[in-house]
Order: C-alpha cells, then structure tokens, then sequence
C-alpha cells in the first residue's frame, strides 16, 4: 500500500503501527498539504463493524485531548478512517521505556479525565482505555484518546450483546469481564488501572494466562502506597478508591481529575525509573520489618 494514493487524495508514505483489526500508514494530504494518519481495516465481519463504530463515536466528538477524525471511506475491500497524526509516542512505550516523571504521568492523567468526561457527556463509553490507546505528543506530556473501535455509542445499534467481553483482559473493569453492560464507571476503572501501572510498574491484574488474569481482576488491587510510598497519600487513595470492584462505589472521573490536579505540584518532575521506586518500596519494607522486629523483640525485654 506505501507509495499509493487512497481516496483520489491521500499518498501513502510509510506504514507506521499494526493491530489485530488493521494497518495505520502516514499520508500526505494533497488537498489540504498536511500529514495524515490512515487506517486501513477489512471491511467484513467484525473489523468492518469497529470500522463504523469507531466513525461514529468521532463523529461525536470534538476534544483536543481525542484524535480527531477526518474522513471515512472505502478501497480495494478496506474500509480507510483518515485522521489527524499525532507526533509521539504511546504511552505504553514511554512507560516501557521508564522516560515519564511522576508529573508527566499526572499530566497526561488529567488530559484523559477531561477527554474522557466529553466523551461521556456525548453519550460515548471508550470501553477498551489502556497504554496502548493514547498517544502522547512529541516534547510536551499532553495526551490524546485514540480507537473507539469498540465504543458504547447511545442510541446508536448495539456492536455487542449483554454478556459478550469486549476489551482488553488486563485493563478491563470487572463489571466488562463479566459481560455486564459498562457505564462511565468502566472508564474510570480502566483509566485508573493505566496510571496505577505507569506510577508502580506493573499491572496489579496480569498474569501469566487468561484464566489467571480474569480471576484476578474481581479482587482488590494492592494499595497504590504500597508499591510507591512516595506518591501523595490522596492521590494514591483517590486511584485506589477507583479500582473498586462495584461500579457504583468508584469516584467520578471530575474527583479523579481533580486529585490529580491537586498533586501535580507534588509529584517529582524527573524521571526516577523503576529502580529507584524498587528502592523505596525494599525501604518501606525493610522499616516496617524492623519496627516488627522491635515490637516482638520488645516482649523478652526485662526492664529494671
């Protein structure tokens, strides 16, 4: 497909990510002279009908922390979403790479609760929030919401029935694994489950296998703190009090933006890396093992 023009306007230039439902090529839009993003999908089955899907959900929308949508067509038995390129990088690979401070993370979490929150207010659930599905613009920790392929669009027909799974397992509210309808609650969950992996480093659900990952996402995560004792104790709450597993007892994504807000001034500007959070955890662990120690110790002391 590189080096052909698509839709009598669009030159493809150079391909530049894959997924399980398509390609997405860099353009040059001759019309307009810009730089273009193309995702080419199979039109049949279920990729043709995340094709729409996702049209329609950005039809709705109009956010500058959501990629926007251009223009919708057809080639060669693909179906083509033309859309905005955002220079950068995902998130799932800076956090990989261990190159975000504790504030860019915190940034970029604020971005998505004031994208997410228009989405919502137009009727739209994301429904598949993760790493892997926000993009971050090259030299500022600004953040943007991409691929609403299988989105909860209101009033619009159902791309799934009660009781499918539709997301991706180690990001996923428990309410959606279970197959129960997901409301902006799901978002919130998901959303939080993203920055409680980028600030500690793992994903308090995955494991090893499906079975392994769908029984955990049911139970508690580990405190936020305790992986990271150095983040501000609200902030860690508040992401704690969102990974609850009933729907209804998580805060809003406005309270969730508003703790994070709160603590951007609190939270280191440098990158630190996974290391030195190691460090602080052993060191946490090794106080709390050493007033344990004193307080058993405590007992055989024979005062005078």
């Amino acid at each position: 497909m590189v080096g052909s023009l698509v839709l009598d306007r669009f030159l493809i230039e150079r391909r530049i990510g894959s997924g399980g439902f398509g390609v997405v090529y860099e353009a040059w839009d001759g019309r307009l002279e810009r730089p273009v993003a193309v995702k080419a999908i199979e039109q049949h089955g279920e990729p043709g009908r995340r094709v729409l899907r996702e049209a329609q959900a950005a039809a709705r929308l109009n956010h500058p922390g959501i990629v926007t949508l251009y223009e919708m067509g057809e080639e060669d038995g693909n179906a083509l979403l033309v859309s905005e390129l955002v220079e950068g990088d995902t998130l799932a690979r800076l956090a990989d790479a261990d190159v975000l401070s504790d504030r860019e993370i915190g940034e970029i979490g604020a971005d998505l609760c004031e994208a997410l929150d228009h989405a919502h207010s137009r009727g739209v659930i994301h429904r598949d929030i993760k790493p892997q599905n926000v993009q971050v613009v090259d030299g500022q920790p600004h953040a943007k919401l991409m691929d609403f392929g299988i989105a909860l669009v209101a009033d619009a027909a159902g791309l799934t029935a009660t009781g499918d799974v539709v997301g991706t397992l180690a990001y996923m509210s428990p309410e959606q694994a279970e197959g129960r309808e997901a409301g902006p609650e799901a978002d919130v969950y998901s959303l939080a489950l993203t920055l409680y992996e980028c600030w500690s480093g793992e994903n308090p659900h995955r494991r090893g296998n499906a079975v392994a990952t769908v029984r955990s996402i049911g139970r508690r995560a580990r405190p936020l703190r305790r992986l990271r004792p150095d983040l501000p104790r609200e902030l860690a709450e508040e992401i704690d009090a969102c990974l609850d597993p009933r729907p209804r007892h998580r805060p809003s994504l406005e309270e969730l933006g508003t703790a994070i807000e709160d603590s951007l001034d609190e939270l280191a500007d440098h990158p630190q890396g996974r290391a030195h959070h190691v460090g602080l955890r052993l060191g946490a662990l090794g106080i709390a093992a050493a007033i344990g120690a004193f307080l058993v110790l405590g007992h055989g002391l024979v005062l005078p």
